[in-house]
């Protein structure tokens, strides 16, 4: 696989102490990743929207096309697998909202720590991809 070029600015406290994943935004050809083998998909999607309707209500948080109240993320990430399943950085697309970009650093990053990527079988290690992806559109009546 080739090597990527990154344009990559640090993401503070993503990951804990505990981790060894350095988590960063940056930007690549995210299609061209081959895709991260992964196990089983039990993120819990409800606390996913709770910190994004957040995270949307903050001013500093300027996404065209997202509010508080109505929102879709699906956003590409990075990860760097070692050939035995480790994470050893991530890195997530700048979405020009600091909570956006720690929501998904920080899933990548809880999904790392629990052995969420499968081993790789390669002799060195290599970049792979994927999506988060996850929504809210609450409607009132009128």
């Amino acid at each position: 696989m080739k090597t990527l070029a990154w344009l990559m600015i640090p993401i503070a406290a993503l990951a804990s102490s505990a981790t060894a994943q350095k988590v960063e935004t940056g930007s690549t050809e995210w299609d061209k990743l081959a895709p991260a083998r992964m196990g089983s998909d039990d993120l819990d999607y409800n606390r996913l929207v709770r910190w994004a309707t957040q995270e949307l209500q903050n001013p500093a948080c300027r996404v065209n096309g997202m509010r508080p109240d109505k929102f879709d993320i699906d956003e590409p990430y990075a990860v760097l697998l070692e050939p035995n399943g480790n994470v050893s950085r991530i890195i997530v697309r700048e979405m020009g909202c600091p909570g956006l970009n720690t929501i998904v650093g920080s899933t990548v990053a809880e999904m790392a720590k629990r052995g969420k990527f499968h081993p790789t079988g390669e002799k060195t290690p290599l970049w792979y991809g994927g999506r988060l992806s996850f929504a809210a559109a609450n409607s009132t009546p009128h």
